[in-house]
């Protein structure tokens, strides 16, 4: 029956794009007012983002009873602030609290406030994300400019200095994934802690005893879930984790569980503890993915002998990559279609030679974060340097190439429609199976 709920569930998801957010009062449940200007107090939580007139920031609105904040319900929710560029006068760091006279426009989940004028409370303590710092490291190891960017953001989820124009190449590629801290980078960092743990497979308590079972598997656990911390807590981090959790516990049960009941249980707990992300697109995406590759992979997947030669090992890996790829695209196309109004058509290309590139980027930007600017982490700098130029211009090239993309937009109709056939479908090959 899961099978038959998942897809309906993301069906039911998309009803998000007609129900507009409004902010509730913490004491009495009613709308906060929208339009009335008042005092509010900002938390600067990201660097500035220029824009044509003025630098955006990421912040939090602060309840202060001095600024006469307290009726508003609003307290840390989250605010791009825009205040005017002005060469005469410093920009805020983080920590620092702008206080301006101003009114929040809600749009879903965050809100949009523009400020000529404010006062600035700077910090106690200038102290940096530890994401930032350990950015700051990629760069002290070598690495500048685009491939920096795109560094940052497969391994930490640092994705504030993207330029636009790389950003968008990655979309109409089809790789805006890969930018995405989510099951991919997840899947690499959990299988990579799993090989230092084992020493390669040489050491094998996590089969043997339950004891080293559930060492190893609680060691994981922690390291998954600090990774989560770092990149930020997204959606897609969340579930990934959530789901490695599960698994990891199953291990140490000796019981399966890598299965659509999951998927389903990390649904659960992740909208248990925040159930706003069920309005999330990248919960949504994240979720149809992940069901479609769990319902599909497994039937399309030849049957083949355990033991391989290494030509045939690498065509299963390129052939599990297309299947997939294939799976994952089939399963999040609607929502693609209904949020972006855009398809790209050369995703399977674009998977076949950005996938591997981050399967090896991603250990060696970790790798360049742990060493530093010492000269072994330059080394790697350099190795790290040079796969993401090669992912930076093959994204480029694809995007370039005739009809990479395809303007389609689709409405909520046609996407229940495209479910219901899509159950369907999952049910015969889960009867075939």
């Amino acid at each position: 029956m899961i099978v038959l709920l998942l897809p309906l569930v993301a069906a039911i998801l998309l009803f998000d794009h007609f129900r507009p957010f409004v902010p509730q009062t913490e004491e009495t449940g009613t709308e906060a007012q929208r339009e009335e200007v008042k005092t509010y107090g900002f938390v600067i939580e990201s660097a500035p983002k220029p824009t044509a007139k003025c630098e955006r920031f990421e912040t939090k609105v602060i309840g202060m009873k001095e600024l006469g904040m307290s009726e508003l319900g609003i307290r840390g929710l989250e605010v791009y602030l825009y205040l005017l560029r002005d060469s005469t006068r410093a920009l805020p760091s983080w920590g620092d609290t702008v206080v301006a006279k101003t009114q929040i426009e809600w749009s879903r989940r965050t809100g949009r406030a523009f400020a000529a004028r404010y006062n600035l409370l700077p910090a106690k303590e200038h102290k940096e994300p530890l994401q930032v710092r350990l950015y700051r490291r990629l760069a002290a190891a070598g690495l500048s400019g685009d491939e920096l960017a795109t560094t940052g953001a497969l391994t930490l989820g640092y994705k504030d200095d993207i330029d636009p124009e790389i950003r968008r190449q990655f979309q109409a590629s089809g790789a805006a994934h890969v930018l995405a801290v989510s099951g991919l980078h997840t899947g690499i960092l959990y299988g990579l802690v799993l090989w230092l743990l084992t020493l390669g497979g040489r050491f094998k308590p996590l089969y043997e005893n339950r004891f080293g079972r559930c060492v190893i598997s609680g060691v994981v656990i922690a390291v998954m879930w600090g990774y989560a911390w770092l990149t930020g807590m997204t959606p897609s981090v969340v579930r990934a984790v959530t789901m490695v959790t599960i698994f990891e516990t199953g291990r140490m049960l000796y019981r399966p569980a890598f299965s659509l009941n999951t998927i389903a249980a990390a649904a659960v707990l992740i909208l248990a503890v925040r159930p706003t992300d069920l309005w999330s697109v990248s919960f949504q995406l994240s979720f149809a993915a992940t069901a479609a590759i769990v319902v599909m992979a497994k039937s399309l997947t030849p049957t083949l002998p355990s033991k391989q030669g290494f030509f045939k090992q690498i065509g299963l890996y390129f052939l599990g990559i297309i299947i997939v790829s294939l799976a994952a695209q089939i399963g999040t196309l609607p929502i693609t279609m209904f949020y972006f109004g855009q398809i790209s058509c050369y995703f399977l290309l674009t998977n076949l030679i950005v996938l591997p590139l981050a399967t090896l980027l991603v250990p060696c930007g970790l790798a360049t974060i742990v060493l530093g600017g010492s000269w072994l982490g330059t080394m790697m700098g350099k190795m790290t340097y040079g796969l993401a130029w090669a992912m930076n211009h093959s994204t480029g090239w694809i995007e370039h190439l005739p009809g990479s993309t395809v303007s389609v937009h689709i409405g909520l109709g046609m996407v229940v429609v495209y479910y219901l056939i899509f159950i369907l479908f999952s049910t015969f090959l889960i009867k075939n199976r």
